[in-house]
């Protein structure tokens, strides 16, 4: 049995104190085999949320994944955001962004944020194909995880609609290929997600969030269990004193891709 946290939008600078140590107890007790960490861990992407983001994960002795998020971007200076987005980040997670191998998986992450765009709402998603075909290689043939920030396509239940730049595309490259998962953040709310296609089928997982900017209306993050071929998905949302646990689904990775096999 393989257990992993996803954990995104921990927003390091409108945190939420009191769901950040509760989180933090589960994780500890649970001896998770590997974090999942689906960007915007910072608010501003200042250099003191930085700082404090390591410090929180470095709590935790396991291998982690942590690509960045778009308020990862130096957000007060509009020119570092154009020239240099993402060099904080790097600054303090480069040493983390490194694919994985978790038992018979491998994960691998994705940038899907972008410092500026030439639309409106810059902090939506943007996937690069080149990008996301060399995470793909790294994953090679072994049963996959794809780790980025923003959803390729938009989850049924989120409390945000995303509209993510060549997510459809990006999605149907995901399908036929070996990834089983894919896991993000950016909705600030827990989803479970199945994506089938004539040529293949995923799990897209998204995380909730542990600030205070909540749309979900509680903070949370998520628990994915990995036996054999069977994955059970809970999300663990907090009421205001500890975390209540519910299950998302429980799933089966086949040849041809995932399957639901109950509630």
């Amino acid at each position: 049995m393989i257990r992993l946290f996803q954990l995104a939008d921990l927003h390091f600078g409108t945190e939420d104190p009191r769901a950040m140590d509760a989180a933090r107890d589960i994780i500890a007790a649970r001896a998770p085999a590997a974090l999942m960490i689906c960007g915007d861990l910072t608010q501003r992407g200042k250099r003191s949320e930085f700082e404090a983001a390591r410090a929180w994960l470095d709590q935790f002795d396991v291998p982690q994944l942590v690509v960045p998020g778009n308020h990862d971007t130096p957000l007060l200076n509009a020119v570092s955001r154009v020239s240099r987005p993402f060099s904080r980040f790097a600054r303090y997670f480069a040493d983390r962004s490194a694919p994985l191998d978790i038992g018979s998986w491998r994960a691998a992450g994705l940038n899907s944020a972008r410092g500026w765009q030439a639309r409106s709402n810059w902090a939506e998603g943007s996937i690069s194909t080149a990008q996301l075909r060399i995470a793909l290689d790294e994953i090679g043939e072994q049963p996959g995880i794809l780790v980025c920030h923003h959803p390729l396509k938009p989850p049924a239940t989120a409390p945000l609609r995303t509209r993510t730049a060549r997510g459809i595309k990006a999605s149907s490259m995901v399908a036929p290929s070996p990834v089983r998962l894919v896991l993000s953040g950016h909705v600030h709310g827990a989803s479970a997600d199945l994506h089938r296609y004539s040529h293949g089928s995923y799990l897209s997982l998204t995380a909730g969030t542990l600030s205070t900017r909540l749309r979900e209306g509680q903070p949370s993050f998520s628990e994915i269990v990995l036996s054999g071929n069977d994955i059970e998905v809970t999300a663990h949302r907090f009421d205001g004193k500890r975390f209540r646990e519910h299950t998302l689904g429980l799933f089966e990775a086949g040849p041809e891709g995932m399957i639901a096999t109950g509630r």
